[in-house]
């Protein structure tokens, strides 16, 4: 989320100055309740993919080779029928791509704004185990406006890959490898003196950062620069978070490329998880490594996300901090 917390904060703390919000929160109860997720068409498949040598672009023939060009690392697949690409450069810099999926046989096929081309899994990927499997890839990705770099096995060879199964799906705790849709946001302050809640509604599963957050921030007179605007010129699509291999949390706007942590169970209820950031640049004020994110399920296919946080301002006024984000599970 970057700097999305930081923001938001600074919007509502303006707001609960001048007009505090208490909008209700109806969450349909706050006990956990047992849930049926509708199990999506690619949930055998979901795993991921760690390539054994990453993978560096084709380079055209007589043509320089670019030492700063991003290698292929890992290809994970979810339940949702997404890949989603991990690409790095040698300096470190690592950039995630995903991009719905059309799966015929064996052959993942993308067709998106940034990622065209097709996966092919080598074997049935339904009956592997955790081991050694290969894969043949034609991926042309779009990593900035200017550079295009294409992944490809034309030549008949393969990438030799170490696979990594999701977890069981059938333990209803643990059916967290795939994509969930937004339904709202709600952002909570509490200290000494206030106690405010904002909620924006996801309207066709899309929360519009910029009508809602900073519209009103600027209605309320907030200010803020032009840096600070365009990270709420954001529009929230979705949240995806795979079991599988090293376990990724994404949020994905769609006009910005996701947002990725690794994570990790936290306790032996499954409610809670801990999440490490993977690249250092893609944390913030208040998400950062060993943040705990608790989930709440409720009757049906939907969920709770919560992540909290509790500071000092500048004037040394303690202040707790609740974003929850509702979800729900797509229908097949």
């Amino acid at each position: 989320m970057k700097k999305f917390f930081y923001y938001a904060f600074a919007v509502m703390t303006a707001m609960c100055m001048t007009a505090c919000s208490s909008d209700d929160d109806d969450n349909g109860g706050s006990q956990e309740q047992e849930v049926n997720l509708p199990t999506p068409k690619n949930a055998d498949n979901a795993a991921q993919y760690v390539l054994t040598t990453p993978k560096a672009p084709e380079v055209a023939a007589g043509a320089e080779v670019n030492p700063d060009a991003p290698q292929l690392q890992t290809i994970d697949i979810t339940e949702s029928c997404e890949l989603m690409l991990e690409l790095r450069r040698p300096d470190g810099d690592i950039q995630y791509f995903k991009e719905k999926a059309v799966l015929n046989g064996n052959i993942y096929t993308v067709n998106g704004e940034k990622v065209k081309g097709t996966v092919k899994v080598l074997g049935n990927a339904a009956r592997m185990t955790r081991g050694t499997t290969g894969l043949e890839l034609n991926l042309e990705v779009r990593y900035t406006k200017t550079e295009i770099y294409t992944y490809t096995t034309n030549d008949g060879t393969t990438v030799t890959t170490i696979e990594k199964r999701s977890v069981d799906s059938s333990e209803a705790l643990k059916r967290l490898s795939r994509t969930w849709n937004v339904a709202a946001i709600i952002l909570e302050l509490h200290s000494s003196d206030i106690d405010a809640i904002e909620r924006w509604n996801a309207t066709n599963n899309i929360i519009n950062l910029e009508s809602t957050v900073l519209e009103e921030a600027l209605k309320r007179g907030v200010s803020l620069t032009e840096d600070e605007k365009n990270e709420l010129r954001k529009t929230v699509k979705d949240i995806t978070i795979t079991a599988s291999g090293d376990r990724l949390f994404s949020i994905d706007y769609t006009n910005a490329n996701p947002d990725v942590a690794t994570w990790e169970w936290a306790d032996a209820s499954k409610t809670k998880i801990t999440i490490k950031l993977k690249d250092g640049k893609m944390g913030n004020k208040f998400i950062q490594d060993a943040t705990d994110i608790h989930f709440e399920f409720y009757a049906g296919s939907y969920c709770n996300m919560t992540m909290a946080t509790t500071f000092d301002d500048n004037s040394n006024k303690k202040w707790d901090v609740t974003l929850t984000v509702q979800m729900q599970a797509p229908a097949n």
